[in-house]
């Protein structure tokens, strides 16, 4: 689910899908769960933003400078 998909579940702001993010990161592993993230992905040049740490979606892509971003996909899957 991206967090708009989130957002409109639950019917909260987006920007409070990605505050929660990081705490509900942190409950899944105390479950033996893990929090997976497909990351960004430039629509213009298709750059793919693997190594970002941060749970929300880039403003820019850093290769064309395009603010078309796809979302992150987040899902929830049993840990290692």
């Amino acid at each position: 689910m991206t967090a708009m998909d989130i957002s409109q579940a639950v019917r909260i702001p987006e920007k409070e899908v990605y505050r929660h993010l990081a705490h509900i990161q942190r409950s899944v592993a105390g479950q033996g769960k893990e929090l997976l993230l497909t990351p960004c992905t430039c629509r213009a040049c298709g750059f793919v933003f693997k190594e970002r740490r941060r749970l929300t979606r880039p403003g820019r892509c850093p290769r064309c400078r395009e603010s078309r971003i796809d979302s992150p996909v987040f899902r929830i899957v049993e840990g290692k």
